[in-house]
Parts: structure tokens; sequence; C-alpha cells
């Protein structure tokens, strides 16, 4: 954004604007703009709700087996249902990918929350808590310096602790991580409740989880727990088992298992690439020119120019998967 910045300063003054001139035009401009999103933005902010409900009243349908063989069929072909608006692919939203993914293929519903909230999270008083759906069953955070650091040595003996756990493949995992690289690390300190500034979904050894690490790749990433790892950048924190609501007042909670299953089912979604859908991520959520205090206003019009955008000129691209589908294997003569 900031070279950008300047390479437009560049040629505006190569081209010799008058001031006048580049005010008047930026002005008109601005009013257009603002007059197109007002008259527009209410009909598509509608209809990507409407969308999204679609959407989702056809995936609470799924029994679980159908769920499980979902999330058979991603695992194998590497290829997920995308469920995340396109507006918010420049946001940090690893929690509410790793929710939704949740409610995709278990049918448990988790609070939306910050990534260091998550564990603990509840919508009201008498809302039920998240912790009462989540067991953690390894937990580092008091191996960390107060700044989050760590040693080089402590970082591989926690990497290698976590890759040893006796996962279930058929039980569905949560896993708190730190990214070195944070922005929200005062946000963290300040909320004391866990230090992770990242959040990934762990099933049937695949790391499902959505980070922009500025490497370029698609933030909505299905990795191995190497793959995680092995740059060093993402240190784990707590890793909790994923269940049913724990009855109030008792400490057993139920075991979720996901059924063992041979069939796939396969989604009908026509996806975005990600090559393509990173040109027209254009307005920055948290820009590096404006102090934290705005950042709330900036997310509120990167929402209001990107949906506005992306909506309207979605070139066939599927927001949400349009159905689901048996996969027919062939059987052997």
């Amino acid at each position: 954004m900031r070279q950008t910045l300047l390479i437009l300063a560049r040629a505006l003054r190569r081209a010799r604007v008058p001031f006048l001139t580049l005010c008047a035009f930026l002005l008109v401009a601005t009013i257009a703009t603002v007059w197109w999103m007002n008259s527009t933005y209410p009909r598509m902010a509608k209809q990507a709700r409407r969308d999204e409900v679609v959407f989702w009243h056809m995936s609470n349908e799924l029994p679980l087996e159908d769920r499980s063989a979902l999330l058979g069929y991603s695992i194998r072909t590497g290829i997920l249902p995308h469920v995340l608006p396109w507006w918010e692919y420049d946001r940090h939203m690893c929690s509410a990918v790793v929710v939704k993914y949740i409610a995709l293929f278990t049918n448990i519903k988790f609070v939306h929350a910050s990534a260091w909230t998550l564990r603990t999270k509840r919508a009201c008083p008498t809302c039920v808590n998240n912790s009462r759906k989540l067991s953690t069953i390894w937990d580092a955070t008091e191996r960390f310096a107060p700044d989050g650091s760590l040693t080089p040595d402590l970082l591989e003996t926690l990497t290698q602790e976590v890759k040893a756990l006796e996962f279930d493949p058929n039980k569905v995992y949560v896993m708190g991580i730190l990214w070195g690289n944070t922005g929200y690390w005062e946000r963290i300190t300040a909320d004391q409740a866990d230090i992770n500034s990242h959040v990934a979904l762990f099933v049937r050894g695949r790391v499902i989880h959505f980070i922009d690490m500025g490497d370029g790749l698609d933030p909505l990433r299905m990795e191995t727990l190497e793959q995680v790892f092995e740059d060093k950048r993402l240190k784990p924190v707590w890793v909790a088992e994923v269940h049913e609501k724990t009855p109030r007042g008792k400490s057993t909670a139920p075991e979720f298992r996901l059924p063992v299953t041979t069939r796939e089912l396969a989604f009908e979604q026509r996806v975005w690439p990600w090559e393509s859908l990173q040109k027209f991520l254009i307005f920055p959520s948290r820009p590096w020119y404006a102090p934290d205090r705005w950042h709330g206003f900036f997310q509120r019009a990167d929402t209001l120019v990107e949906k506005s955008l992306l909506y309207r000129w979605r070139n066939g691209y599927d927001p949400y998967p349009r159905r689901f589908y048996e996969v027919k294997k062939e059987v052997a003569p």
C-alpha cells in the first residue's frame, strides 16, 4: 500500500497536475464512489446474508456420517469447501474459519471469538461457554516468557511434544498457536486470556487453518503438522479436544467421534482462485498509517468497499458450496 502511494505521488509530480484540478477530481470521485456504494451496498449485504443462511441451512441438514464423508473427500483431494466471505480474506479470520469448519464437519457450534479468547468465550451470561465444548489435552502456556518468546531449544521441544501426542484419527482438535510476527500482542496481554494469536483445526492428520504469513500463498491452508511447524515461525501453545457440551456440574465430557466411513461426499462450488482474488482485496483493514484506535473504522470501510465490489463483480464464483453430492466410486470388475 505504501509503495502504491509513492508510485502514485511520483506519477502526479511528473504529470504536473494542478493542485486544484487534482482536488476537484478527488472530490468528485469520492462523492461518486460514496453514492454508488450507498445505493448498492444494502442490497449486496442482504443478498450475501441470504447466501450464507441458505448454505448453513443446507449443511445443518447433513447427518454425521455425511459430514465425515465430506471431510474424507476434502482430505483425499486437498480441496476444502470455502465458507469464509471473500471480503474477509485480507483480515485475521483464523478463529472464524475454525468455528465454521467445526460446525460443518461436526455440527458442534462454538461462539465466534478472537483466537486468544476462543477457549473461554461466552456470548452472554446465560449462554454456553466454549470451554464446556473443549477439553485441553496439552498446554505449554507457562513455559513461554512474558513477552511470548521461546528459546530455540524449547521451541523444538514443544513442537516435538505436539507431534508425539496420541491424536485419535476420528476425534477433532483445536490448536492454539502463537505467531512471532503477530500484531495483536498488546491486545492479547490486555485481555489476560490465552497467549495464542492463532488457532487451527486438527483432524485426521491435517491442520486446517487460515493465516496470511506474507508468502503469497492462499491463506486458507490444509497442511500436515510437519508443514505447519517446519519454518519455526509458529509456536504451539495448547491443544484441546472438541466434544459436545459438558453437562453443568459434571467434570466428565461426552466423547465425540466422527463415524468411520468409506463414502465420500463432494461439493459443488466454483471457487475464486486466490491468485485472482487477492488482486481485488485493495482496501487494508489495518492500514500501517492509521493508529490502532482507528482500525475499527477501517475494518468497517474494508467490508463496505470490498463487499460492494466483490459481490457485484464475482464472475460466476460461488461464495459458498451450492450442493453436496455422493462420489460414485468405480466397482472393480
